[in-house]
């Protein structure tokens, strides 16, 4: 009886889908990647007063993707965005040479903060500060078919958080190291980058490609690409060279990207907190009674560029621990830190204390650990 009944409500399901009006699939949406480059890093930039800021020390500012979506089935008033060729940033530089006020970028058609964050690591003349300063990264765009195999390694290498899908199956194409079941490494041996790391704001790096044959010895290990000191691109290939899979079947177009990490920049000086504070603020609470979310969020950018900041934060206190009314007083070096200590703020969840206050003010402060590990031996 109950196979009859499972039956007759399989026959329902069926004749019941078949009778209903089941729409079409939509066509897929038509992504264009292209790729964006930016204007080589300059040597000085103009400040206020048309006076020249000489600059010592500068990350190149990454390579990146941008897809461009447009819709599936095509409307006449659709326009697909153009890429802007102007992409300015305003800045004052301190007495150490250091990136402050950093404001701009003027588009959201990539994440500003990736840019934001290697300008606000460069190192300027010291002893000659100024307000007023500003560059234009001026990007450029490519169809992804028409960017070299080397400025495809070099986005994907330089990017922190990732490139489009698009540009590895470019990348991909070269060979046939990523099909199929991947080859198992058996020994793979890391370069040793300590003798690189923490050196400069603007670390060396490299990528690197192979081969890999039946027995799982690597062959036609080169550097495809290096940045800065070449010792780093010459330690990576010799240490895939010595790097060792599982046997199966040979590869081709394998590839490696290696990075030192850069010299921390440690958060530039801030004022007393207390000097934010208004006559009519009542609050004694200490950030260490806020139960601050830990570890803290990092602005990613800045992390992965070592580059530390500050924040001040006014925020009031119900009676009950809620937090509200959270306000950026001021921020260093730029707008990325403030925007993160908000966040972090508002999701605090001090205890209850039974009374409320009003005008808190604490400072947040993101210092980056150093970066050099042990000296090599």
């Amino acid at each position: 009886m109950r196979g009859v009944l499972l039956a007759s409500l399989a026959f329902l399901s069926s004749a019941s889908l078949a009778a209903a009006s089941i729409p079409p699939a939509p066509p897929s949406p038509n992504i264009q990647v292209k790729v964006i480059s930016f204007a080589a890093t300059p040597a000085a930039v103009t400040c206020g007063g048309g006076a020249s800021a000489r600059l010592v020390v500068g990350a190149p500012i990454a390579p990146r993707t941008w897809q461009i979506w447009t819709p599936p089935v095509p409307t006449p008033d659709y326009v697909p965005p153009k890429a802007p060729t102007s992409q300015t940033f305003t800045f004052s530089i301190n007495g150490d040479g250091r990136v402050t006020d950093l404001k701009g970028g003027g588009s959201n058609l990539w994440l500003n903060d990736d840019q934001a964050a290697t300008i606000a690591s460069w190192r300027f003349a010291p002893n000659a500060p100024a307000t007023g300063c500003s560059v234009d990264l001026a990007p450029t765009v490519t169809a992804l078919a028409e960017a070299s195999p080397a400025k495809l390694l070099e986005v994907a290498a330089g990017l922190s958080r990732g490139a489009a899908p698009e540009l590895y199956k470019v990348l991909d194409a070269t060979g046939d190291c990523y099909t199929g079941a991947h080859r198992r490494p058996a020994t793979w041996v890391y370069p040793d980058t300590r003798p690189f790391d923490g050196k400069s704001v603007d670390p060396p790096s490299a990528a690197v490609t192979f081969d890999i044959d039946a027995k799982g010895a690597t062959r036609n290990v080169k550097a495809a690409i290096q940045h800065g000191d070449p010792g780093l691109a010459k330690a990576t290939v010799a240490a895939v060279t010595k790097s060792r899979y599982f046997p199966g079947t040979a590869r081709t177009g394998c590839r490696v990207f290696i990075k030192a990490r850069p010299a921390v920049s440690d958060p530039p000086p801030r004022p007393e907190h207390d000097a934010f504070r208004r006559p009519e603020d009542k609050c004694d609470i200490k950030r260490e009674e806020m139960n601050l979310p830990a570890p803290m969020t990092f602005p990613p950018a800045f992390g992965y560029r070592g580059v530390g900041g500050w924040a001040i934060v006014r925020f009031d206190v119900a009676p009950w621990g809620d937090i509200g009314a959270v306000e950026v007083l001021a921020a260093q070096p730029a707008q990325a830190f403030g925007q993160a200590a908000e966040l972090l703020v508002s999701s605090a969840r001090p205890k209850p204390a039974g009374v409320g206050y009003h005008g808190c003010v604490i400072p947040i402060i993101y210092q980056m650990p150093p970066s050099s590990g042990d000296a090599p031996s």
